[in-house]
């Protein structure tokens, strides 16, 4: 039964590891996908400290990931005199297992202190062998599940030397206890040592200790002291602390040895509360799992936060240089596309070409017989050959030869786009327009700490070529789409019965009476043929008239343009070539960092 138990005991512990450690996967994923985001915003200072910042993230996550099924580290870190030493001998209960002294520093290595010989050994690789040194005792149940490293001094002689030696004990620790010395506990060089670590841990892992309460009176300590340090402690870290223990190590130990002139004044001491914090809450496998799955979730939220920190000093500057980026381009567009209607003969009748194009092949009867035949009147008289000849005639209508790519015998004729005044006037005056605009534009990017490289205009604006075939083809597109339309309209079913039915109904009445006196044997002269032909032609031209009326009235040239402009500027409302640049770009990435609430990351972790 009892076996039966502890067999289900461990199953579960061990799903429970394999789903903590996905959880840490994806904490890891999350910092993965904002350095992505950070490598992809070089022009944004800021990014170059939060990719660092991601990058000791990860590792620190992914040590403790391969540190997942190992015993929890506690890390002792206090100043010169704060008792570290003294606490350490007396939560475990053995007075002489760390050595205690007046000599300073102490501690000169990080010392791990464990049951089992063998349980420093997963920290020495991380730490440098020579810089840890071992203590064990198989006397001291309580590290059957915790280690405790106890740090060298953070204030010693040797302050070189030792703080890489803390930093590393402090970057692979579950559990950091922080002890402050009563008489001295706002000692500045120390808050702002730990200030840069403490916000890597979980509250739940970040224990901190006012050491030698017993110094101190009661009343001064409980009412004005502690509370004091406390609001002290929150300001100079800038994140809640839950609470704050006083303790006094040194009367716990077996032999204290006593100064007597410094014997304790009270008996106030949550030392207790300590020490079933650590060996109670703390030294269990279960709480292990969960509490590497907490310090590896405030890990992720640290860089989160520092990156939203970050944007937010930059949000105002940077949303006002990408409205201001997305006005110019608008209006550099708008002067680009009113260069495409200006007034000129040419571009008229080649609107005038292409409708009747269009309306040869929507047409059935005499009339678009007629319609057929004096598109090819107007291309040929024109001088519009090439357009046949290359079966694109769109891209004259902004002054260039142009034709279908899809053709070899067409590149010559693409090679000439560049040449044409229109376009390059159009480009010409879109330059122009950026150009007024980005000085103001730069210098609000500056300020919303952009490298000042912004302010060369030439890496800014994007590459001309694109930006011709673009215009090309939206010009062309909506023109395209404008000519469809009208052909489309003015080719109704009713439209062609109605100019039809003169010619029609006069053709069939002109055919029966000729088969009609045909069979009879009574065949007409013919100056019949003549008459009828001459008002057949005489009623056809007239029957096309009326239709040119119509075609100038409801679309001629300069409404078809006008029209397709109108499409044109409601979509470079949507259309920003400046903002798809390096620099708009990285505007909108820095921009579109967003980041879980609380509620969120509460969420994802019982995801």
């Amino acid at each position: 039964m009892w076996e039966d138990d502890d067999i289900m005991m461990n199953l579960n512990q061990q799903i429970g590891s394999i789903r903590a450690l996905g959880k840490i996967e994806g904490l890891k994923n999350d910092v993965k996908m904002l350095r992505t985001v950070m490598d992809s915003v070089p022009l944004w200072r800021p990014g170059t400290r939060i990719n660092k910042q991601c990058d000791e993230v990860i590792r620190m996550i992914g040590d403790l990931e391969e540190r997942f099924e190992h015993k929890l580290v506690v890390t002792i870190i206090g100043p010169s005199g704060s008792g570290k030493s003294t606490m350490l001998n007396s939560l475990v209960g053995i007075d002489d297992l760390s050595e205690v002294g007046h000599l300073r520093p102490t501690t000169k290595n990080v010392v791990v202190f464990g049951r089992e010989k063998g349980d420093a050994d997963q920290l020495s690789a991380k730490l440098g062998k020579e810089n840890v040194e071992s203590q064990t005792s198989q006397a001291a149940p309580q590290l059957e599940h915790v280690l405790i490293i106890d740090t060298p001094d953070t204030d010693s002689m040797e302050l070189e030397k030792h703080i890489p030696m803390v930093l590393k004990a402090i970057a692979i620790s579950d559990i950091l206890i922080c002890i402050f010395d009563s008489e001295n506990p706002k000692r500045k060089d120390h808050i702002e040592f730990l200030a840069p670590y403490v916000r890597l841990f979980d509250g739940d892992s970040l224990v901190v200790v006012i050491n030698k309460c017993d110094r101190l009176e009661e009343e001064e300590l409980q009412n004005k002291i502690a509370p004091e340090f406390l609001r002290f402690i929150k300001k100079a870290w800038e994140r809640p602390v839950q609470t704050i223990l006083c303790t006094s190590a040194r009367r716990h130990m077996r032999d204290p040895q006593w100064d007597p002139t410094a014997v304790p004044k009270h008996d106030f001491d949550q030392f207790e509360e300590l020490r079933n914090m650590i060996f109670g809450t703390f030294n269990h496998p279960g709480y292990i799992v969960d509490r590497r799955l907490e310090n590896a979730n405030t890990l992720r939220d640290f860089v989160f936060a520092e990156t939203d920190s970050e944007v937010k000093k930059d949000l105002k500057e940077l949303q006002v240089a990408r409205d201001n980026i997305r006005i110019a381009e608008k209006k550099a567009l708008g002067d680009a596309i009113s260069t495409f209607i200006s007034d000129d003969a040419k571009r008229m009748l080649s609107v005038n070409v292409l409708l009747y194009q269009k309306l040869s092949q929507r047409w059935m009867g005499p009339v678009g017989w007629l319609i057929s035949i004096w598109a090819r009147i107007l291309i040929f008289g024109t001088g519009f050959v090439a357009m046949l000849r290359f079966g694109n005639p769109f891209r004259q209508l902004m002054g260039i030869v142009s034709s279908l790519r899809h053709f070899k015998e067409s590149q010559a004729a693409v090679a000439d786009i560049g040449k044409s005044e229109r376009v390059n006037a159009a480009l010409r005056d879109y330059r122009l327009a950026i150009l007024r605009e980005w000085p103001d534009i730069a210098e609000t990017l500056v300020k919303g700490r952009f490298d000042p490289s912004v302010r060369k205009i030439e890496d800014v604006l994007p590459d001309m070529d694109a930006l011709h075939g673009d215009l090309e083809t939206i010009w062309n597109d909506s023109l395209d789409n404008t000519i469809e339309g009208v052909s489309k309209t003015l080719s109704g079913f009713l439209l062609q019965i109605v100019f039809n039915l003169p010619v029609v109904g006069i053709l069939c009445h002109v055919g029966w009476m000729t088969a009609q006196n045909y069979f009879t044997g009574n065949y007409f002269s013919s100056d019949f043929f003549l008459h009828a032909f001459l008002t057949i032609a005489i009623t056809l031209f007239l029957s096309f008239f009326l239709f040119q009326v119509c075609v100038r009235l409801a679309a001629g040239s300069d409404r078809i343009i006008r029209k397709a402009f109108n499409t044109v500027k409601q979509q470079v409302e949507q259309f920003q070539p400046l903002s798809r640049n390096s620099v708009g770009e990285q505007i909108d990435a820095v921009l579109g960092l967003e980041f879980s609430s609380p509620a969120a990351d509460e969420g994802l972790r019982n995801g």
